[in-house]
This record gives C-alpha cells, structure tokens and sequence, in this order.
C-alpha cells in the first residue's frame, strides 16, 4: 500500500491548530511552573551527585510527570476545597519543561568541565560567577533551540524517540476510553516491572550491574570489551522507539568498535590502560629512621605469552634494600633514594625504570601518601604487588604501604576504549549531521528567513502566519542569541582569560554543534554531548595548543549549549504532540534554567568545596577525568592524538559524507542504508547500551511484520512505561543516596 502523500508544512500547521492545539485549557500556571521548578530541583540534586559518582545523568521528564500527576491528584482528592480544578495534561507539560531545565543545570558543566578545571588547575568558583555561568550557557542553547523547532519537528517530521515515550505518558495518564484504558494498563505494568529490575539491581543488589560470558575474542574477555547484557529496561525501550534501522546501525557500529577494532588494537598495543599504581594507606612518620638491611620489595608481573595474564606471565620480584642508616626529614628526601638508579652503596637499584615512586594528596585521608607505580607496563595485563612481608625487616609498614596490597590492570575497559573510538565517532556524528543541515538549504533558508517575521507585519490571513500568535517569535531567537551569545563571551574573557576571538569562535561553533546535537537527539534520542565537547577540544587544542582553561571552557560552552538545545527542542517536541502553547512553553524552559541552577550550584559547593573532594573513592568524577584527560594531551598539540585515531577520525567523515550524499542522490535507499548519526553514537557508549537498544528495536519490528495490531496498541506505551518506571526508580535510589538512607 503506497504512502500516503506527506502534507506542507503549511496543512500541518493549520491541522494541529484545529486539531491538536489546546486552546481552551489552562497552561502557564503559576503551580505548574513551581511544581516543575521544584521537582526539576531537586532531581539536578540527584543527577549532580550521579554524575559525579559515574559520570552519568538520569532523564527526569518522565519521572517528574508522573510525580507531579501523583501529587496533584492527592492534593485534589485530600483537599477538594482548596485545589477545585485538576492539574490537567498541558499544566504537566508545562511542568515537564521547566523540570527537564532545571535537572540538567548539571550538563552544563557541573559534572564534567568545571570539576576537570578544578582538577587540572586547583581553581575553585565563586559562586554567583558559576551560577552566571551556567545559566548563560543553558540560555545559549536555549535560544538556538528556535529555529530548529520548526525545522526538525513540522518540516522534517523527526521520529524523536525518546519524546515519543514522554507523550505516550502524558495521553495515558489523561486519556479516557477502552484503548486509552488498556495502553494505560500495560504502561503502568511496565513501569512496574522498570521499577523492580531498578530496585533489585541498583537499590538491593540482588541483580548484578551486567550479565558477562566467558568468552573471549583475540584472548581479549568479551567483558573487558564491554561486550555484555545490561539487565534494565531503559535502554531496550528507547530501543523499541528507534525504528529498525537505527537499531542495526547501533549493533553494527558497537560490533565494529568493540568485536573488531578493540582486540585488534589493543593486541597491536595501541589501546593501553593506566599503569599500575600501589597507593599507601598513610603518610610516613618524619623524621622517619630506617635501619641498614630494611628493604621495601614489589612484585611485578605481567603477561608475555598474549596480553591475558591467564596465558603466561613473568613474575620480576624487586627489592630496594637501605644498605646504609638513612634518616630522612621530608618527602623529598626519600622519594630521591627510592627512585635513584643506585642504592646508597653505589650498587644498581632493582626498582629503578620498573617502578617508581611519588608523592600525592589522598582525597580521602587529607594528606600527602606514597604511590608505587609502573609506568612502562601499559599495553599488557600487570599487576604491581607491594610484598606482604612484615618482618623486622620490611619498610612497607614504615613508608605506609599496607604489606600485600597489590593493584591489577586488565587489559580493554570502556574507559580505555572510547579514549581511542570517540574521535571517529565524533566525525561520524559531526559530518552526517552538519551535511544533512547544508542539504536541506531551501527549507532552512525558509526558517531562517521567518526569523525576520517579528520585526515587520505580516498581512492578515497569510497561511505562513497561521501560528504567529503563539509560535516562538524570530526575532526572540535574534536578540536572545546574540545577548546570551555576549553575555558568554564576556564570561570567558572575564572569568577564564580567554582572547576575544576564541570566544567569539566558541559561541559560532556552538551554533553548528547545537544542531547536530539536536538532530541526533530527535533521531536516536541519545544527546551525544561528550562527543560535542570533544570537538570543541579538539579544535583548540590545534587554535590554542598548551591552554588548559580555554581547551575545557570554550567546550563547557558548546557542550552545555547543545545539550540545552537537543532537550528545548525534546520538549517542544512533546508539547507540540500534545498540544501545548509552545511561546509558553519556551518561558516555562527559562524558569527552570534559573531554578536549576539556584538548586545545584549551593549543593556542587557543599559537595566539591575543593579539588581534594575530587577523584576519590567517594566521587572519581569520571567524566571530569576523561575531559581532564583530552585537555591534558591536546595541551601538548594535536600530534599527541594517536596516529591510528587521525586516521579513524578522517575515515569516518569521508564516510559519513559518502552515506548522506547517496541517500541525498538515490533516496530509495535510505531504508538501507545505516545511520550515521547511530554510528556515531554506538563508537562512544559502551557496547551493552548498543546492544540492548538492538534488542528493543528488533522486537518491534518482529511485532510489525508478526502481529502489527498488538504493536500498534502495546509497543509504545510498553515501552514508555518501562522506561519512565526504570528512570522513577533511579532517580528515587539516587536521591536517598544523596540524603545517606542507602549507600
């Protein structure tokens, strides 16, 4: 049966304003901006101390619809005198709005690039200046969200995936009639099921974070590959919104970076992990007196049969003995022996070139402690033992090493993985999204012209003015973009010491970055921000090479800005759905950026107060070490990237351009061709996130050919429940972590 011919964007206007728009019911109401501005609060409460534990973020929209629907209901049934009109579906999307700006002040740099220079640079932040920073950032992407509004949701019919399953809430909860009663159902049921697979997994423990075969390819653990079964329901519902494509350009991307690539590369020793690195327990006693015949032995072994310890490794047992009496005053004094190539008779030392010493502040204790590391034994499996001797003669105990303690480093590891793939993923990302933005150059000239539409009047009755009375305004995007896109460069010139003309370049690159973000939002309902940041590094590390602070906040800002800009256009995605007036909508979102911030920025200081807080077992910050990371080796110029990453990076844009052009040119093929912005993504998320999204998608697809009617009335809102029931219950575990009701 053929397609149906796809309507103007001028007939879909005038449809969804007869049809759709709901004019009639209340919107912009102070409760629902106080609701949302309250609960999108106190979820950047929890999303603050996640991300900063894992380095990840929980979506709120969902979770705070359902709160908010539960709370008002209440409120209505226990006090029916004062709260007379329910809170009806578009207060909750205005609600929404404002709850999804306020929760994700955190991606704006509070998890990621502010701790990273901290880390690097010992800075801290006064207060109203970080709060002006984020906000100014949020705002930016904000702003941007605008043009893109019309162009991705009414002109290109975007799936958005992951909103579809906001909207899917929204209509259940509201919805009357036997088909809205059973999709309500058999959303609540799954988000029953979401809510234990969370608790038993993430609350109690009783279900294991993934599930691990014994399998191996090149001798590489599919485990340390990532290669693994996520047991949730989160990423298999946003899968089974995808669409099949998206879902096998997913595992094919996740297969080739992880089945193929990785073990391979980590074999030919271009995939390396940290050194090993002993740490001490204390901080040694000074003045610290070690006797003549005291020693201080380490252990140190590693694969040299394959790079899996399993198969064969040498043991090297190195002892550095006090061949005289030492007494040492300080620190310095004993890290010079121990890392000095002689012993203090003139005689080789055993430990040195194979495991040396420094001194560094443990977070957790407050005070300078010895590392033992091995800083040649990064491409196989090692361990670095310090020995469990405790005789008389032992100095372990006396330099504050526990005897026995041992750290070992497997080989693969998402971390050291994606440190390799991101840079392709990037140019996937980057290329397919900015090419297919110049391809549709008439329909963008047309939105960028309707910019202009404030600034003059129209004549009445026009079909393009038919929503000018409650579309967002042209020209908010021209005064908006241009004062907040100031307003960020001034902060960076002020705050940061970044040159004008870098700052001025970081506000242009966030205008292009924001619409890849955004379109990969709206395809595959992922934000790749950390992709987004990487690009801004990249390119000043080649600008602005040796700059730490520029590197990592001219990122902050096209990072923070897509990401406000991928989620504006998300809920206006869903306003549109349901019919709600989307000028209001966007004002809703401005109060949530200021709310969020006034929630989070006093908590990251109660958190963070200092960079001793950061990197320890209490919050690693492990996005902020990956920044760190890439600030630190493009500081050193771009040549530091690996060869093999250059070379990756240019094949995947040279890729990209060739699928967007063909699918430009020959549009039949579109439906077989993978999706690059997929691609993209699968190369800088763990293969469990890919493969579970697979799975999702590929059951939807079997219910279409197999039973369609089943799917058409279950597969959404089974998937919508799932996922708004797994993320309620995550954010919940993750708030009473963050009060200490579990740990």
């Amino acid at each position: 049966m053929p397609d149906e011919p796809r309507k103007s964007p001028e007939e879909q206007d005038k449809e969804w304003l007869e049809h759709i728009y709901q004019r009639d019911m209340p919107q912009l109401t102070i409760r629902a901006v106080l609701t949302g501005c309250l609960l999108g609060g106190i979820m950047a409460l929890s999303n603050l101390y996640v991300g900063l534990k894992s380095g990840w973020g929980l979506g709120v929209d969902i979770a705070a619809i359902i709160l908010s629907f539960a709370i008002w209901k209440g409120l209505t049934g226990v006090f029916p005198g004062v709260f007379k009109r329910e809170f009806n579906m578009m207060e909750n999307a205005i609600m929404m709005t404002s709850a999804v700006a306020a929760s994700w002040i955190s991606s704006a740099g509070l998890v990621s690039a502010v701790p990273a220079l901290t880390m690097v640079s010992g800075r801290t932040f006064v207060w109203w200046h970080l709060i002006l920073w984020i906000c100014a950032i949020l705002l930016l992407g904000l702003f941007m969200a605008i043009p893109l509004k019309r162009q991705m949701i009414t002109v290109e019919s975007l799936r958005f995936p992951y909103n579809i399953s906001v909207v899917e809430t929204l209509k259940a909860m509201y919805s009357r009639g036997g088909e809205a009663i059973k999709k309500a159902k058999a959303l609540g049921a799954a988000g029953v099921i979401g809510i234990i697979i969370a608790t038993l997994r993430d609350g109690l423990g009783f279900l294991p974070p993934l599930l691990n075969a014994p399998l191996s390819i090149a001798r590489v653990p599919l485990s340390n590959l990532t290669l693994s079964l996520e047991p949730g329901l989160i990423m298999m519902g946003i899968g089974a919104l995808f669409g099949i494509k998206v879902g096998v350009s997913m595992l094919v991307g996740a297969l080739l970076d992880y089945g193929v690539l990785a073990p391979y590369l980590i074999n030919h020793d271009v995939i390396v992990h940290p050194a090993p690195v002993v740490r001490a327990v204390e901080a040694p006693k000074f003045p610290l007196t070690i006797n003549a015949g005291q020693r201080l032995t380490a252990i140190l072994e590693q694969a040299n049969v394959t790079h899996e310890m399993s198969a064969g490794g040498r043991l090297d047992t190195l002892t550095y003995i006090w061949t005289k009496p030492a007494v040492y005053a300080e620190i310095p004094a004993l890290l010079t022996d121990l890392n000095s190539p002689n012993l203090l008779d003139g005689t080789p030392n055993a430990l040195f070139n194979q495991v040396s010493f420094i001194d560094t502040l443990n977070k957790d204790l407050g005070f300078n402690v010895l590392w033992a590391r091995a800083p040649r034994h990064i491409h196989r499996e090692a361990q670095l033992t310090i020995s469990a001797d405790t005789s008389q003669f032992a100095a372990a105990s006396l330099l504050g090493f526990r005897p026995g303690s041992a750290r070992f480093e497997a080989i693969g590891g998402f971390r050291n993985i994606v440190n390799w793939s991101m840079w392709s993923g990037a140019g996937f990302l980057v290329a397919s999204g900015l090419l297919a933005l110049a391809f549709q150059y008439k329909t963008l000239a047309r939105t960028f012209s309707s910019f202009f539409n404030g600034f003059r009047r129209k004549k009445s009755g026009a079909a393009s003015d038919i929503l000018e009375h409650i579309e967002i305004p042209g020209a908010w995007f021209v005064m908006g973009f241009i004062l907040t896109g100031i307003f960020c460069l001034l902060l960076q010139l002020f705050l940061f010491g970044i040159h004008w003309y870098m700052g001025v370049l970081a506000v242009l690159l966030t205008f292009f970055l924001a619409a890849v973000a955004a379109r990969a939002g709206a395809e595959v309902g992922i934000n790749p921000i950390g992709a987004m940041g990487k690009v801004t590094q990249l390119i000043y590390g080649v600008v602005a090479p040796g700059n730490m602070a520029t590197n990592l906040m001219t990122a902050n800002v096209t990072a923070g800005a897509a990401c406000s800009c991928s989620d504006t256009v998300g809920n206006l995605y869903v306003g549109y759905r349901v019919g709600t007036h989307p000028r209001k909508q966007f004002v809703a979102q401005i109060f949530g950026v200021f709310a969020g911030a006034l929630f989070a920025v006093p908590a990251y200081y109660i958190l963070v107060p200092d960079a001793n807080a950061l990197g320890g077992a209490k919050f690693p910050a492990p996005s902020a070490i990956v920044w760190a990371g890439v600030a630190r080796i493009l500081s050193q110029g771009l040549h530091t990237i690996p060869i093999s990453a250059r070379y990756a990076l240019l094949i995947s844009i040279i890729l990209a351009i060739i699928i967007v052009t063909l699918e430009r040119i020959f549009p039949r093929i579109r439906p077989y061709t993978p999706s690059c912005t997929a691609l993209g993504i699968a190369l800088t998320i763990p293969a469990y996130n890919s493969i579970m999204m697979f799975l999702g998608a590929f059951i939807v697809w079997i219910l279409e050919k197999r039973a369609p009617r089943t799917n058409e009335t279950y597969s959404i809102p089974v998937a919508s429940g799932a996922i708004a029931g797994e993320s309620l219950a995550g954010v919940t575990i993750a708030g009473l972590m963050a009060a200490g009701f579990i740990g």
